[in-house]
């Protein structure tokens, strides 16, 4: 009888031990971890660079900003659930200083700015990435709502396109020359109608978690942004060219974005 006893408290501590290490080895696996995601400009095959020509057909091009609000980030594990990562608002740039007047002479400096991390990810495999380009109507429409990186202080605001000022969606300014014409070219997009989701599979699944440094690697293509729209004709883009800020904010959630790859 002793025997038999001494065998189920022996069995007991044996199965109490492996639920506990079972315990352990979830909690670990549970454990959220960070996503670096890195937005690469690029024209065409080329390394994107400000005050530096590029060619495309007979059009070159020498710009001095590209700059972008990434909103509302979601990331998609392979089972189909979406995990949106909270206040989740950045300014993606490359700019020379600009002069902001209507902050009192203030000068926003020259920045670039390629990389995002997020951070408290559920752990898990992942498939997709989804966000959006521009600021959404809750936020557009009162800047004194603040989340993530939205501020007034960085010259992606305009009070010229609604009664009262909202932000500015995606900014591309420089200059185009084509046989002996110059323009200056200002292209932007910000009304409401203008905000775009991007949904973008991966190549392969990825593992987010606390053990592992994770990368997703996409590419923004400057080229893309101004696929199909005559910058010859219309170098200016405001909300007086409504139809073709829709195509440029179409061109956004269509073609500037991809993935090179996941690690």
């Amino acid at each position: 009888m002793k025997k038999i006893i001494l065998l189920l408290v022996a069995a007991t501590v044996i199965f109490s031990s492996c639920d506990k290490n079972d315990d352990v080895i979830s909690e670990t696996q549970e454990t959220p971890g960070k996503v670096t995601v890195n937005f690469d400009a690029v024209f065409g095959s080329t390394d994107f660079a400000l005050s530096t020509n590029f060619t495309s057909g007979t059009k070159t091009y020498n710009f001095d900003k590209f700059r972008y609000w990434v909103s509302n980030v979601v990331l998609v594990k392979t089972n189909g659930e979406e995990f949106s990562v909270p206040k989740s608002y950045f300014l993606l740039e490359e700019t020379k200083a600009l002069a902001l007047s209507d902050l009192g002479e203030f000068t926003y400096p020259a920045t670039k700015r390629e990389q995002i991390v997020l951070s408290d990810i559920p752990a898990g495999d992942y498939k997709a990435i989804k966000f959006s380009v521009g600021v959404d109507s809750k936020y557009n429409d009162n800047m004194s709502l603040q989340a993530g990186e939205l501020s007034q202080y960085n010259g992606m605001t305009n009070i010229s396109w609604m009664w009262l000022t909202s932000y500015i969606f995606t900014a591309v300014g420089g200059k185009v020359t084509e046989g002996t014409t110059n323009k200056t070219i200002k292209v932007e997009t910000g009304l409401n109608a203008n905000y775009k989701s991007v949904s973008l599979n991966f190549p392969q699944n990825v593992k987010i978690g606390a053990t592992k440094a994770t990368s997703i690697n996409l590419k923004a293509d400057v080229a893309k942004v101004l696929d199909g729209i005559d910058v010859m004709t219309t170098p200016t883009v405001g909300a007086s060219q409504a139809t073709t800020m829709t195509a440029v904010a179409n061109n956004y959630s269509t073609k500037v974005f991809s993935v090179v790859s996941v690690n």
